[in-house]
């Protein structure tokens, strides 16, 4: 066992050398700057909460001259009008990332972000690209 001690620098060594001689470099690096491609980036931020005034998507940049989506508030007495209000939202969600991948932006990044100051809350972000034109 101690001697499985003693190998370990090398083995990290020896790990990073494999890894730094065995990767390639990716297609966009090896482009000339003059051929590299850029992107517009949008994001969509969905906010889920009790309160019906916060449960919202968030656009940015603006997509069809909209900023914002409402959505249905998921707090509710019973349990299936709960499921009711998620599908709902679901459905709004689904039908905004169909309009955007229509519109030909890539999703690129899903992220879920927490709030510590409210329990009642939860947010997603999709991270959408676009290569200019």
């Amino acid at each position: 066992m101690h001697f499985l001690f003693c190998l370990r620098p090398w083995r990290t060594l020896l790990m990073g050398l494999l890894l730094a001689l065995g990767s390639r470099p990716a297609a966009a690096q090896l482009l000339a700057p003059s051929l590299a491609r850029s992107y517009d980036f949008l994001t969509v931020t969905m906010v889920e909460s009790t309160a019906k005034s916060l449960s919202k998507l968030l656009i940015a940049p603006a997509f069809n001259g909209r900023t914002e989506i409402q959505l249905d508030a998921v707090a509710a007495f019973s349990p299936g009008s709960r499921l009711d209000q998620l599908r709902r939202n679901n459905e709004v969600l689904t039908q905004s990332l169909g309009e955007l991948s229509s519109a030909g932006w890539e999703l690129i990044q899903v992220a879920p972000a927490t709030l510590p100051t409210d329990k009642d809350v939860s947010v997603t972000r999709y991270l959408f690209r676009k290569a200019k034109s």
